[in-house]
């Protein structure tokens, strides 16, 4: 009898605070009045290389699913055009085709220059007429945006370097082909990787430091600064002065940088900021699947007062009102037991 006494006072406890919080939520006002929705506040995408082994049509479905999220911005890390070439018809045509897949966004989209996009002269030349210098930087809102080129004052390689490159590329896709990625195809794999970083990593012009470092000096009560830049170039042995001189700058200030390049998303904290590596968002992957990182993404960023809050979204996981899919178990999915229980 007790028992039913004290379930009965739960019962009607709990019926009372539900009613109670339901009175002071239906006001007189009839609005809602506690909405997460501060005026300051605002939302951008950050998208991954689109080329290098371009993937078809997985950038222009990404697009159709980031334009139904609208967010005010949508920012990219370069790669935007497969380029290596000099033909100016053939890139003014890949320009024309990227540029027609992001018509359809309701948002402007900024794009970082990748080596893809700027790789020669010839190249240069066309992104400077079409976008203005590959290097710069916006406001908004009280929050500042750099974008740095890493392919400023890129050297040519020496024929002996390009042809010693050549080599250990081919023995890397044979070993891949002939032995899949084993430890020892990794362990070569990292070894070519860094050699590609030391003879053909990023570089920065004394003249885009000081452009950076005005741009610093005159927005010195900035609330947060975004950092975006296609190599990540503090992975390299021995990083540009240039960066190295810009992130002693940044070190005093909040911040983020994020860049792409690798096809595969990274993240570090470094001098206690947040160093980010994008995946891909159509660029083709040579790492295999099964890796850490290796999948088409974006970044949902709120810039949340004085901080930001930064979201990892699978494009895969970004569906239509309409596409109704069947169900299928996750990897994270409990496993399937026998009438045992085992």
């Amino acid at each position: 009898m007790k028992l039913k006494n004290v379930l009965l006072v739960s019962a009607l406890s709990f019926v009372f605070v539900g009613s109670s919080f339901a009175k002071e939520n239906n006001s007189d006002t009839n609005t809602i009045s506690k909405a997460c929705n501060n005026a300051d506040n605002f939302q951008f995408i950050i998208m991954g290389d689109r080329t290098g082994k371009e993937q078809k049509g997985v950038f222009s479905e990404i697009l159709q699913k980031v334009n139904s999220m609208r967010p005010e911005f949508v920012l990219s890390v370069g790669d935007n055009i497969q380029g290596y070439t000099e033909d100016v018809n053939a890139l003014n045509a890949q320009w024309d085709e990227f540029e027609s897949m992001i018509s359809l966004l309701d948002m402007p989209f900024i794009n970082v220059a990748g080596n893809h996009d700027v790789t020669n002269k010839v190249e240069k030349e066309i992104f400077n007429k079409r976008y203005g210098k590959p290097y710069f930087h916006k406001i908004y809102k009280d929050v500042l945006f750099l974008f740095i080129d890493t392919q400023d004052t890129t050297l040519e390689l020496t024929p002996e370097i390009s042809a010693e490159l050549d080599k250990e590329n081919k023995k890397l896709k044979n070993m891949i082909k002939t032995q899949g990625y084993t430890p020892e195809t990794m362990e070569f794999f990292e070894k070519y990787e860094a050699k590609q970083r030391q003879y053909n990593g990023g570089k920065i012009s004394d003249e885009q430091f000081n452009y950076f470092k005005d741009v610093l000096e005159k927005n010195k009560n900035i609330r947060w600064t975004f950092v975006l830049l296609h190599k990540p170039i503090w992975k390299e042995e021995v990083p540009p002065k240039a960066w190295t001189d810009l992130e002693k700058l940044l070190s005093l200030k909040p911040h983020t940088v994020i860049a792409g390049h690798e096809h595969r998303h990274q993240y570090e904290v470094k001098n206690n900021h947040d160093y980010i590596i994008m995946g891909t968002c159509g660029g083709g992957w040579v790492w295999p699947k099964t890796l850490t990182g290796v999948y088409h993404h974006i970044l949902w960023i709120t810039m949340d007062g004085s901080k930001p809050l930064i979201t990892n979204i699978y494009t895969n996981g970004i569906m239509e009102k309409s596409d109704i899919r069947p169900y299928q178990h996750s990897v994270l999915a409990a496993p399937e037991v026998n009438e045992n229980g085992k």
